[in-house]
C-alpha cells in the first residue's frame, strides 16, 4: 500500500505523567516511534491524584460500581487507588471533551506503547476503535494471565480492518449494576474516539456515573469496535502506574 492510500492522518495524543522518570522514558520512545512512521502528535501531562480536579465532572459515581467501592474500602491501599483511577478516568473524559472542541476523530495514546506501523488505512469508525488487540493479551499486560481471554483472542478468526467485538469476546463488565454483561475493551492503551462517539461517551459516563476507566469504556456506554492486525503494541516494561501513584 502506498502513501497515497492511506486516509488522511488524524492526530494522536500522548498521555504521560510528568516527572515520573519511567514514564518520561517511555514517552520517549513512543514519540521516536511515532516520528519514525510519519504520525502526527501532541504530548499532554497527564490528570494524577494530586492535580486531580473533581470538579471537572461532578457526578456520582456509579451504584456498585468498583470506582465507588473502592472509595469506601476498609484497606488503605485500596481506598488510596480511587483518586488513582478517578485520575486515569478524567484523562479520558478530557480527551473527549478536546476531540469535540477540534471537532475531529483523535487518537489516544498510552506512555507505554510503540506505534509499529503507519497510521491506520481504516474508514472512520463510527464511535470507538481500540488499537492494540494484539497487545492487549499478550504479556507484560494483565490481560495474559487470564488464559479464557488468551485463548478468545488465539482462537478468534479475526477479520482484516474494523470489526466489532464479537459474541464470543469474554471480557465482560462483572459489578451488579446496569452495565453487568456488557463487553469492555480490553485496556486503553490506544485507540480512536470520533466526535459522535465523544459525545454519546460523555453523555452516558453524566447519565450512570463514574467509574474505572477501562470499565467505562463498554457497549453499554460506547458501541466499541477494534482494528485487526493492530498498529501499535506494549514496549516491553509496563510502569503501571494506574495502580500506583
Amino acid at each position: 500500500m502506498s502513501v497515497e492510500d492511506w486516509l488522511p492522518q488524524m492526530l494522536s495524543r500522548v498521555i504521560y505523567v510528568k516527572g515520573n522518570e519511567l514514564s518520561e522514558k517511555c514517552k520517549n520512545e513512543l514519540i521516536e516511534s511515532l516520528e519514525k512512521y510519519n504520525w502526527e502528535y501532541e504530548v499532554v501531562e497527564g490528570i494524577t491524584p494530586s492535580t486531580l480536579n473533581e470538579s471537572d465532572f461532578p457526578w456520582d459515581d456509579l451504584p456498585n460500581g468498583r470506582l465507588e467501592s473502592m472509595k469506601s474500602h476498609t484497606n488503605p491501599e485500596e481506598k488510596r487507588k480511587y483518586k488513582t483511577k478517578k485520575s486515569c478516568l478524567f484523562n479520558n473524559l478530557k480527551f473527549a471533551q478536546d476531540v469535540i472542541k477540534r471537532n475531529e476523530s483523535m487518537i489516544f495514546l498510552e506512555h507505554d506503547v510503540l506505534v509499529t506501523s503507519p497510521t491506520p488505512s481504516i474508514e472512520e469508525p463510527e464511535y470507538f476503535c481500540f488499537l492494540n488487540i494484539d497487545g492487549a493479551f499478550k504479556k507484560p499486560n494483565v490481560l495474559a494471565n487470564y488464559p479464557e481471554l488468551v485463548k478468545w483472542y488465539t482462537d478468534n478468526n479475526h477479520k482484516l480492518g474494523v470489526q466489532d467485538f464479537p459474541s464470543s469476546y469474554p471480557l465482560r463488565y462483572y459489578k451488579d449494576n446496569e452495565w453487568k454483561g456488557e463487553c469492555m475493551t480490553p485496556g486503553l492503551s490506544g485507540y480512536i474516539l470520533t466526535v459522535k462517539g465523544s459525545k454519546r461517551l460523555l453523555e452516558n459516563v453524566e447519565r450512570y456515573g463514574l467509574e474505572q476507566g477501562d470499565f467505562t469504556f463498554n457497549n453499554k456506554v460506547i458501541p466499541m469496535q477494534y482494528i485487526y492486525p493492530s498498529p501499535l503494541k506494549f514496549q516491553n516494561i509496563n510502569p503501571n502506574l494506574s495502580h500506583k501513584l
